[in-house]
């Protein structure tokens, strides 16, 4: 085990951290912190999308996106070069005398992985995968495979013959979205945002697995958009704290469940007001991207979006529709400071098994790994858009391995944190910060105890955390 993955966990550090917080700021707190952490943690609404796009930036065609290259054996078998430049020795580029990585032999590992427990490994037991199985169920029943892109998908489909042929008489834009947004906290959302559609965003070509077809949004799509409505749902923070382990992926699995329920749910509420809507979860755009643009937090070093309280501990859904709001009302772009803490912090790669994480000082606006200049090799980053760039290959290579996906790099990210005030007003200070005060963030967030990966602890603290009882 490196030692970049393991950090000892000190609890008297952590407590020491409390009381230290709340000497410090016990005072400001009373004083009106309250509001000021409110202000800070609202972020600073921006005109546009924050990010600068290449002059030539255009939509990402599906048939690139990893998990629907994976699933799909047209694509693979169209794309033999993808295989064959991607190493299963190394890890990248391949070389001279190295085995290719199949793409869909590992994709099928990690989705039998279940079949193949480890009673004696701590977070491969069959206790674990029998929770990582009934996490995935929801998602299994409601709309099957929508986290591999899969679109039109059970509760997520296209059939709009349920749309009520008289639209309910909103009074105006702060009435539709104050309807949504408790619709939303209704259905169980954390978070809502509502952006004017964006085809830059959207996947164009979309790609259905199951038919092997390319679909367009003219001639395929049930409506034209006019907004889309992007919803967070929370992750368990004891769970993903044992990452990689499989307790984990259970409570992404949880996301995915909980994403199609919400969405499904959103959808049908716009239908039966009289309006166009289709659910959405990993297909049809780019989820993060749409978070950004509804200002629900900023696109991270991981790839992630991180929000603030929450960090990257969320799964995104959202939800097309053709109800609009007038110019001014829909939800803006805004800046936290995450993406600036990002350039100091560097955790998430540390951490990363697979070293997929890019770790450039400054964002760029093409992928800089090994092997970003073949395009035979790099061919599934969206490129044109300033950010870090990762190579997903490497992430779904240890996957594969794995037989869970990860969380490594939301679970060491110094924003993923249990709710209690004192992390808050640290969130709210890394906003106007930076620099050096972000880097000693980052080294007193492995001083205290946060972000450990690879802990066995953490598995057996996750396993009790439900439990009130006494073992005696």
């Amino acid at each position: 085990m490196s030692d970049k993955q393991q950090i000892g966990v000190d609890e008297s550090r952590r407590q020491v951290l409390k009381l230290g917080a709340g000497a410090v700021a016990g005072v400001g707190a009373v004083a009106g912190a309250g509001a000021w952490l409110k202000q800070r943690m609202e972020g600073v609404e921006l005109d546009g999308y924050p990010r600068p796009l290449a002059t030539d930036f255009a939509p990402f065609d599906q048939r690139n996106v990893l998990l629907t290259f994976a699933t799909s054996k047209a694509l693979v078998a169209a794309h033999p070069e993808r295989n064959v430049n991607f190493s299963q020795d190394s890890g990248g580029p391949i070389r001279s005398g190295e085995t290719p990585f199949n793409f869909q032999q590992g994709m099928f590992r990690f989705a039998t992985a279940h079949q193949r427990p480890d009673n004696t490994k701590p977070g491969y037991t069959q206790l674990d995968f029998a929770l990582e199985q009934a996490c995935w169920h929801g998602q299994d029943v409601m709309a099957p495979l929508q986290s591999a892109g899969i679109p039109n998908s059970g509760v997520l489909g296209w059939d709009q013959s349920g749309v009520e042929p008289h639209r309910y008489p909103f009074k105006g834009s702060v009435e539709k979205i104050s309807a949504i947004k408790t619709a939303a906290k209704t259905f169980g959302a954390v978070r809502v945002g509502i952006c004017k559609r964006d085809p830059r965003w959207d996947y164009s070509p979309i790609y259905d697995v199951r038919s092997e077809q390319a679909l367009t949004w003219e001639e395929d799509f049930p409506f034209e958009p006019k907004s889309v409505i992007v919803m967070l749902v929370e992750m368990d923070y004891e769970a993903m704290a044992t990452a990689p382990a499989i307790p984990a992926s259970s409570t992404a699995g949880m996301g995915y469940s909980n994403s199609c329920l919400i969405a499904g749910s959103m959808a049908h509420f716009l239908r039966k007001l009289g309006y166009q809507a289709v659910g959405s979860g990993n297909d049809l755009g780019n989820s993060v991207a749409y978070a950004i643009s509804a200002g629900l937090g900023e696109g991270a070093r991981n790839g992630a979006l991180v929000a603030p309280n929450l960090g990257p501990r969320v799964r995104i859904c959202k939800v097309y529709t053709d109800l609009e709001l007038d110019e001014v009302a829909y939800d803006k772009p805004r800046d936290f400071g995450i993406i600036s803490f990002c350039e100091h912090c560097k955790r998430c790669g540390d951490a990363c098994p697979s070293d997929a994480i890019c770790m450039d000082d400054k964002p760029s606006m093409a992928p800089t790994y090994a092997g970003a200049d073949d395009p035979q090799y790099c061919w599934e980053n969206h490129k044109g858009v300033l950010k870090f760039y990762s190579d997903s290959k490497k992430c779904f290579k240890f996957w594969s391995e794995n037989g869970g996906d990860c969380g490594i790099c939301i679970a060491a990210c110094p924003w993923n944190k249990p709710d209690f005030w004192h992390h808050r007003l640290i969130d709210a200070s890394n906003t106007f910060t930076g620099g050096m005060v972000h880097s000693m963030m980052t080294q007193a967030d492995i001083l205290f105890g946060y972000g450990n990966v690879n802990d066995e602890k953490a598995i057996e603290k996750f396993w009790v955390s439900g439990f009130s009882g006494d073992f005696s």
